[in-house]
């Protein structure tokens, strides 16, 4: 559904494109970025085929976004993604892992707290704008109050905050995951964007996105607290 929907062209779309003098495809139109992938999740997950990080990299691969997917099984390999992430100048560092409201846990069962999450990004000249965590309450408020008080932060957290019935699971992440990506690269990474792919990710599931964003001063959250 997302692919026919992306590859759509009006015919005032083409008779622009044409009067350029070249068709171009629409996926040309698209707002470009790159997206990191890292994913560290239990053997169980792997045997049963739970690894969302794929769902992501065939979607930006439908939608002609830069991609790469590595597998992060410690704390070591986490860092050396970050930095790789940053070096490479990519936009959004997605991180799909196990965790709860204190932070995340990796493969081998390492706890890092968002505290220690946060010290993975400040040794480095610049970070992806936008910090992707698909874990267990990934968007709780906690994560951005160790970026609040660090010199290196990203301007967007996206992901999961509530109790345990609306924390992501692996159905939701794959029907989920593909609007979010859609709407960036239909727009760009804008607040608009994420705004418009909070509200449709929130509607078809029971989990609780959350979206925030830097204002200069502190991390403004969308949707507002009820």
């Amino acid at each position: 559904m997302v692919c026919c929907q992306t590859a759509t062209v009006s015919p005032t779309e083409a008779a622009q494109f044409l009067a350029h003098g070249t068709l171009f495809l629409y996926f040309d139109a698209m707002k470009t970025f790159k997206v990191f992938v890292a994913e560290s999740v239990f053997p169980e997950d792997i045997r049963k085929g739970d690894r969302e990080g794929q769902v992501v990299q065939a979607i930006c691969g439908v939608l002609h976004r830069p991609i790469t997917y590595e597998v992060v099984n410690n704390k070591e390999a986490l860092c050396k993604a970050i930095k790789t992430a940053s070096e490479g100048n990519y936009n959004i560092f997605h991180l799909s892992c196990h965790g709860d409201a204190q932070g995340v846990q990796l493969a081998d069962e390492t706890e890092l707290s968002w505290d220690d999450l946060a010290k993975c990004f400040q040794s480095l000249v610049s970070i992806p704008a936008a910090l992707v965590i698909s874990s267990c309450v990934g968007g709780d408020h906690g994560v951005s109050r160790a970026f609040k008080n660090s010199k290196r932060r990203p301007q967007v957290i996206f992901g999961t905050e509530g109790k345990k019935k609306r924390r992501i699971t692996f159905p939701g992440a794959c029907i989920t995951w593909p609007i979010l990506y859609t709407s960036l690269a239909r727009a760009g990474i804008t607040r608009n964007s994420f705004k418009d792919a909070v509200k449709k990710m929130n509607l078809i599931t029971r989990h609780r996105f959350v979206y925030r964003r830097w204002d200069g001063e502190q991390y403004r959250r969308y949707p507002s607290k009820e």
